[in-house]
């Protein structure tokens, strides 16, 4: 891992079914139904970003075990969810 701070990244932000007050951060148009982790884990590497897996919960969504992803990628945050939004749909409706 480089030495900038990681991002994390939570399944959360990516479940349409939560309201951006419950923890989504991606729009509607780049979000899927109960997003996995291993989903994003598989688009991340497909990206060739350096990332590790932790059993850490959303904090506004703390009773679900989900995960989170701490990333370290040449880009922001912001354009790290969208990117990971997009290939997420077009995933999905692959499948």
């Amino acid at each position: 891992m480089s030495s900038k701070k990681p991002v994390v990244i939570y399944p959360e932000y990516f479940d349409y079914r939560l309201k951006r007050s419950q923890g989504r951060k991606a729009p509607l148009s780049e979000t899927v139904k109960s997003p996995k982790l291993e989903e994003l884990s598989g688009i991340l590497l497909n990206l060739g970003c350096d990332f590790q897996t932790s059993n850490a919960r959303h904090p506004g969504n703390w009773s679900k075990v989900g995960g989170s992803l701490k990333v370290n990628a040449d880009f922001s945050k912001t354009q790290l969810i969208h990117k990971l939004g997009s290939s997420l749909k077009k995933l999905r409706q692959t499948n």
